[in-house]
């Protein structure tokens, strides 16, 4: 193929397609008037807003500077005021020290709330070796065949039952129900998965 014939076709296409774009540009307030009509007023309304814009940025200037001008009466006072303001200051002065004082009592309040922590934190200890001695009766126990296990899981309350599974491995909570009656089973792993 010839290049001058790609260039010919190539023109028989585009040619038309921009011609229908102008007159369709020009031909398009006719053709859709309603949209036309639309675009026009927002267009109007958008010119409007500009100018209600600048009107609010002027009236706020011009605010700041009414407000500037009253800041600059206000700095004027006459002796009363000064004195109704040192009268304040006194007021001022009197409650901070009532403040300082409030806050070395808090103080000394919080000092002794914390001695007493302290010391009921060391009975904790106590607590401490009885979790050591539990764990170390619940390894004795489920060193027990299911047999010799069975009556004494049967005079455990349900608490008991609960904290001793809970403190058992994989095997030995396997060996703890199959001790126990089948309704006594069921209810310790009802309670447990709550």
């Amino acid at each position: 193929m010839n290049k001058v014939f790609i260039v010919q076709i190539a023109g028989f296409l585009v040619v038309p397609i921009l011609v229908m774009l102008i007159v369709i540009y020009f031909l398009y307030p006719m053709l859709n008037k309603e949209r036309y009509d639309l675009i026009v007023r927002t267009n109007g309304t958008m010119y409007d807003s500009l100018l209600m814009d600048s009107l609010a940025r002027m009236d706020s200037l011009m605010r700041v500077d009414s407000l500037a001008i009253a800041d600059s009466l206000a700095l004027v006072q006459t002796n009363e005021d000064l004195q109704n303001k040192s009268k304040f200051d006194l007021k001022i002065d009197s409650l901070q020290r009532q403040i300082f004082v409030l806050t070395d009592q808090l103080n000394d309040l919080t000092g002794e709330i914390k001695s007493q922590i302290d010391t009921q934190k060391k009975p904790k200890s106590a607590t401490n070796v009885s979790e050591e001695a539990f764990k170390d009766r619940v390894k004795s126990l489920l060193n027990l065949e299911e047999d010799e296990m069975a009556p004494i899981l049967d005079k455990m309350s349900s608490n008991q039952l609960i904290r001793l599974y809970k403190e058992a491995g994989n095997t030995q909570r396997e060996k703890i129900l199959r001790a126990l009656s089948s309704d006594r089973a069921a209810k310790l792993i009802s309670e447990v998965m709550l």
